[in-house]
């Protein structure tokens, strides 16, 4: 069964054909896999070289075109009127924006504004629309998808709990998986299996992408390093990093700690990102600006002589993340990011220092703002 219920896709679909009249604009034409899947239902985790669109007007009839290998899962998650679908006959995109510019000319009259995803679309399928459709007006709409996105709806927050659970039995299985000259390969691979494993006994509809990474010694400067067969030994720092992935709706847990006692020059960086965790954790409330949790981090990392190693933002949105939509720009705790938190959005606090000859440390837990503060949906220890 889809994921979601229809009052749910409906709901979503009346946010943006509001926002497409407050703009004038006559269709939203979307092709990132995230926007297809927040507004259409259909989870398209990936496109294998064939580009997926969601058309939606600001009334009227609406429809998805996608490969013909995907024929059944579009007709049976979508929310939309209908289902167009393409083969390997021909080019993909130029097939694919045949049926669409069809579509549209069934359903319009003179020409049209269309809203597309414009900061995302790829150079060569942009000059393959702007070709197709010569007279239409292309108007940038990826700033307004982000915002019915950033903050989430009960039916979300369902599936980021899961995550969240999901995500302590993968850390849980990451630490069982830990002993002298294991490789990161085998650690990570374990903590995979255990989330999966749990998530057919806790979902009956689960679909997943699931990944995690382990990092030993100097791995650990390079966060989304994928696992390799590198081999712990005592004295190591660990990155711990889970990402369970249901329904294309991302959840992390991640957490720095040293296989056996940690030396001076690691003690300073772990006790200084800890501090900065707690602090910034206690301080989202709805309210206050995204860019005060980043300027708090910098604040405490500078006091204790390492805000030179800050390689990256405080924290970020979490949601949909399948693809080049899935990082909403507006939900970034970063030091130029003025916006105000509310309540049901939901972001990341993963502040970190790198510091080369020593290592990466950082942990990340997903916060979901409440109306009084935030509340965590993956507490885990750090003193592991």
């Amino acid at each position: 069964m889809p994921v979601f219920s229809n009052a749910e896709m409906a709901r979503r679909i009346a946010g943006l054909r509001d926002k497409l009249v407050t703009e004038k604009i006559d269709f939203a034409f979307l092709h990132t896999a995230d926007s297809v899947f927040y507004l259409s239902g259909i989870p398209l985790l990936s496109e294998w070289g064939r580009p997926m669109w969601a058309i939606l007007p600001a009334s009227g009839q609406s429809a998805v075109c996608g490969a013909a290998i995907e024929k059944e899962n579009m007709e049976f998650h979508s929310a939309f009127d209908e289902v167009l679908a393409y083969g390997d006959d021909e080019n993909v995109v130029q097939a694919s924006l045949e049926l669409c510019a069809n579509f549209i000319a069934r359903h319009s009259t003179g020409k049209v504004r269309l809203g597309i995803e414009e900061a995302l679309l790829p150079v060569g399928i942009h000059r393959a629309l702007q070709g197709r459709f010569p007279n239409a007006d292309l108007i940038e709409i990826g700033p307004a998808i982000e915002e019915l996105r950033l903050v989430k709806s009960d039916e979300e927050l369902r599936i980021l709990d899961l995550g969240g659970q999901l995500a302590k039995v993968g850390a849980n299985a990451f630490l069982e998986a830990l002993h002298e000259n294991v490789t990161e390969l085998a650690v990570a691979a374990h903590a995979v299996a255990e989330v999966n494993r749990a998530m057919g006994a806790l979902s009956t509809n689960g679909l997943t992408s699931t990944y995690a990474y382990a990092q030993f010694g100097d791995h650990t400067m390079t966060p989304h390093l994928h696992p390799t067969s590198r081999r712990l030994k005592r004295g190591d720092l660990v990155a711990l990093n889970v990402f369970p992935v249901m329904w294309g709706y991302c959840t992390e847990l991640e957490r720095t700690f040293v296989f056996g006692e940690p030396s001076a020059a690691q003690r300073k960086p772990l006790d200084a990102v800890n501090e900065a965790f707690d602090a910034i954790k206690l301080a989202l409330k709805p309210g206050r600006a995204m860019s005060d949790m980043a300027q708090m981090e910098r604040d405490i990392f500078r006091r204790c002589e390492l805000d030179q190693y800050v390689r990256h933002g405080t924290g970020h949105a979490l949601g949909i993340m399948i693809g080049a939509g899935g990082r909403e720009e507006k939900g970034e705790l970063r030091i130029y990011n003025p916006r105000k938190l509310v309540s049901n959005m939901v972001h990341s606090v993963e502040p970190a220092v790198y510091i080369p000859g020593v290592g990466g440390f950082r942990h990340s837990d997903v916060m979901v703002i409440t109306n009084d503060g935030a509340r965590n949906t993956t507490d885990f220890p750090r003193d592991i």
